[in-house]
Order: structure tokens, then sequence, then C-alpha cells
């Protein structure tokens, strides 16, 4: 039995009949498709809500599964890309919504309009539901506070930062219930280490979220450091020694009368810096009164280009003359 229908199917094959057949059958698929298509339904179509301009000030209550469903009448030709893809309704809070009572409200006959426009014309809405969506919202307390970094830089030999570190932007406004964020000073970034450094620093720092920022908003959860890096050196001139704050009647030989000072700066800026860029003091009246036979200097003025300065000696002797 199963050969003889095999020795049929091959003679119609070989005859043209079944390709005849698989023509017939796609016309009067494709006319029955044309037909379902040409007639008018009635269908309810389901809108995704996408939100926009949510004010920062308020928490507004949003329920993320909320849909708009609007019945519609239209020929199937017009129905028929709806059931491959969900359409979506924008809420913008500031033109789409009314404020009162505590809660934005959307009304359906007035945004009506803009759900006819996704249909362009080819589609009768009969009705839209629900008729009226409710955001009730709480007021929000917005405080700005400054970023800390957590950042350790290790430099390549001879290399520094020439200027202090940039934080862009240097503070961040945060917006939660007003108990909460009254307990926040500042915020910090994730701890980072860099290593090596030898060229310009530019990097985007995580801020670093704490058990408390879970129910916060933050304008900003990431921040940028930059940082001017460049060949640094040493330098050393001998400085004068000012006493200052000696009594009109007292006279006093001291020694040394110049203190090394060594300071680093930018081979850049190394042939700006001079001695009189630097001030060395000592204070008379941190020993008056007392039997100490030496004074204790200090640097008290260092010119902005350079990094960091130290003194070499740490004494001056000194006698009382007549």
């Amino acid at each position: 039995m199963f050969n003889k229908l095999k020795s049929k199917l091959s003679k119609s094959l070989k005859s043209g009949k079944l390709k005849v057949f698989s023509m017939f059958f796609l016309l009067s698929f494709l006319f029955l498709a044309l037909t379902k298509l040409s007639k008018s339904y009635t269908e309810t179509i389901s809108f995704e809500i996408v939100y926009k301009n949510v004010p920062e000030q308020h928490h507004v209550d949003i329920d993320s599964t909320k849909k708009v469903n609007v019945a519609v009448n239209a020929y199937g030709f017009n129905l028929l890309k709806y059931y491959f893809y969900k359409p979506k309704l924008q809420i913008d809070f500031e033109t789409d919504v009314v404020l009162k009572n505590k809660t934005y409200i959307w009304n359906a006959q007035q945004n009506a309009p803009v759900i006819s426009s996704t249909f362009k014309n080819s589609v009768d809405i009969i009705s839209i539901q629900p008729d009226t969506l409710r955001f009730p919202y709480q007021t929000l307390a917005i405080k700005k506070v400054p970023v800390r970094t957590d950042v350790s830089i290790e430099y390549s030999s001879g290399y520094d930062m020439s200027s202090k570190l940039k934080v862009i932007p240097d503070s961040i406004r945060i917006i939660g219930s007003e108990k909460l964020i009254s307990g926040i000073d500042y915020v910090t970034t994730k701890k980072t280490e860099l290593k090596n450094i030898n060229s310009n620093i530019e990097k985007s720092l995580d801020i670093e979220m704490e058990e408390a920022f879970k129910h916060i908003k933050m304008s900003n959860k990431s921040v940028t450091i930059k940082g001017h890096v460049e060949k640094f050196t040493e330098g050393t001139f001998n400085v004068a020694v000012t006493i200052i704050n000696l009594p009109a009647d007292t006279n006093i030989n001291y020694f040394p009368k110049t203190i090394p000072v060594a300071y680093n700066v930018s081979l850049n800026n190394y042939k700006l810096v001079r001695p009189s860029d630097f001030r060395v003091e000592c204070n008379y009246r941190d020993i008056d009164n007392t039997e100490k036979s030496f004074l204790i200097p200090k640097l008290v003025k260092v010119p902005d280009i350079v990094k960091s300065a130290r003194l070499k000696q740490h004494k001056v002797e000194f006698i009382l003359t007549q």
C-alpha cells in the first residue's frame, strides 16, 4: 500500500498536479486573508505608559504596570500591526496632567487627541479606559552637598600634580524626605587607587551608595576628577632669618643668619622662583621669660607655584647683647 501511495505521489509531481494544487491553495489563502482584513473589527488595544518630566521635588507614586486600554473600530488592515507590537503612550507631567489635592491627574478625554494621533486617522476610537489616572505624591526636600573623593595617587618618580585635584561637579543635589537627607552633609566617591601616574589625570568616579542612599535620589551618580601632572624637581635657597616681636630694649646676636629652604617645583616654573619669595621668621615671644638659648624658625611665606617646601635647619642659636 505504501509503495502504491509513493508511486502516485511521484506521478503527480511529474505531471505538475501538486504545483497547481499548491498555487491554488496559496491563492485561496491570500483571498481569504484579504477578505478578513477588509472587514471592520472592534478591538481593544493596550498602551504601555511612558512617563516624562516627573518632578524631582515630588515622590510620585507611579505604578509601572498601569496601562491604558483603547477600544477602537477599524479595518483589519489597520489593526494588523498592533498584533505584533505594543504602542506606547507618553504622559508628560509638565503638559498632560493637572495637580489637585496632592495628586497628579491624567484625564483621558483631555488627552484623546494625543492617542488619536497615534492611529493617524485610520482608526475610530470608541472608548478609553480608565478615563482617569491618579498619581499621588509626597513633597520631598532638596539639599546640596559637597563631594569628597577617596583617591590615593602614586606618582612615577619625579612626577607630581601641579595644582589641586578638581572634582566636577564638586557638589550634587540629593532629594528625599527631609528627615532622611538632614543627616547627610556630604557624599564620597568609591575608594580608588591610581598608580605610576606620569600624565594628566581625568577619570570618572562613582559615588559610594551607602545604605541611606537607597531611598533618595541624586542629581549625579558619578563625578569626574581632573589633575595637571608635571615633571618636578627640587631646588634650594638660603633665606634670611627675620626676628619678630623683639622688645625695643633688647639686642640679640643670632646664628645662622640664613637657613637653607628646600622646595619642589615643576620644571616649567623652576626659573620663576626667587629667594625673596620665601620668608623665615623666629618669634621672640616664644622664648621670652624662659631660659631657652635658641629660637624655632618657621617658614611663613611660600610662593603659590611651589608644590611644597621645608626648612633644612630647625634651630637658631642666640645670645643677648648689651
